[in-house]
């Protein structure tokens, strides 16, 4: 009687350690796995700020651009770059009001 005790708990600890062992499996594999997407997500922060600075620098260059066509106009056009013209002065009213 005291031997099939024995034995049941026995088998009882061997599962349990094989259970153990399995979860432990399990959880390395899981840090694994969160490692790598932590590593993705650094990668692709680091994608986006490389592309917002990009899509800053082309913002600057189409302001840069639409600033220099208010100053450029043909001579059959000077109505058009007046309109411009006062398009600019107005944005830089408007920046000098945000700074007062």
């Amino acid at each position: 009687m005291a031997e099939d005790m024995i034995s049941a708990l026995s088998a009882k600890v061997e599962k349990l350690i094989s259970m153990y062992e399995a979860e432990r499996s399990r959880s390395a594999s899981l840090s694994k796995e969160a490692e790598s997407y932590r590593s993705q997500i650094e990668q692709y922060k680091e994608k986006q700020s490389v592309l917002e600075q990009k899509v800053k620098t082309l913002e600057d260059k189409l302001h840069n651009l639409q600033l220099a066509g208010a100053f450029t106009a043909s001579p059959g056009d000077s109505a058009g770059a007046k309109r411009r013209l006062n398009a600019v002065i107005k944005e830089i009213d408007e920046c000098i009001a945000m700074l007062g």
